[in-house]
């Protein structure tokens, strides 16, 4: 094991369990640094696990553009004009810059701790990197309902286990998601969001998370599976 990294991990711990206990009274500038602390720590865990290094940057990279940074963002083409839009134009913008009323739209402070919980999520995730020390194993409870373990995060569509490494090889597989869905009047703030396996982004669609499970109750009553209430 490399000593070095390890004290390095440990002290960074240390410093982002300090912005762990502000809880949601963080301000701007303070995460602004708690990010910045925690990406990097969160590609040291990786590598310390002898994982690639290009490839936890990857990860970090989504996380940005699914928490602080806007889906693409204007109807056409940045690159062809009057093309339609597409993920390859890299048309996002820092959430909070965009006007309050738009969907895309969340505050610095909340965007960010999306991307915080999207990190943290991983790092619970079935077989994932062990981190060396368990400085903030409680930490982060307020912002993600459970301890910063592997294995007690779960797909919130399914409830079942989210591999690591399925993500880790492919990141494809893995989206982002809210329970209230934007386009329903959903926010981005961290008690709307999650991460999801893609076949539950499929399933669940433009449905509000509440309205997923009636639907699928009701199926499951037709097929007599439940007793009608």
């Amino acid at each position: 094991m490399n000593e070095a990294l390890h004290l390095k991990i440990e002290t960074d711990l240390y410093a982002i369990n300090e912005y762990a206990n502000l809880g949601y009274s963080i301000n701007e500038v303070q995460v602004r640094l708690l990010i910045k602390k925690l990406s990097q720590t969160f590609r040291d865990i990786l590598v310390y696990n002898g994982l690639d290094l290009a490839i936890a940057k990857k990860i970090t990279t989504k996380f940005r553009d699914a928490g602080r940074r806007s889906a693409p963002w204007q109807p056409t083409s940045s690159l062809v004009p009057g093309r339609p839009q597409n993920g390859s134009d890299g048309n996002r913008i820092n959430r909070w810059l965009l006007p309050e009323d738009h969907k895309f739209y969340a505050t610095e402070v909340k965007a960010t701790l999306v991307e915080c919980k999207y990190l943290l999520q991983t790092l619970s995730m079935a077989n994932a990197p062990v981190i060396p020390s368990p400085i903030i194993k409680d930490s982060f409870i307020w912002l993600t309902g459970h301890e910063i373990v592997p294995g007690r995060y779960k797909d919130p569509i399914q409830i079942v286990d989210i591999n690591f490494f399925d993500f880790y090889n492919d990141r494809r597989t893995l989206q982002s998601g809210h329970f209230v869905p934007l386009n329903r009047g959903g926010r981005h703030i961290p008690d709307n969001t999650f991460l999801m396996l893609y076949r539950s982004n499929q399933i669940q669609g433009d449905q509000t998370f509440e309205e997923l499970m009636e639907f699928m109750k009701e199926t499951l009553r037709r097929h007599g599976e439940l007793p009608v209430l």
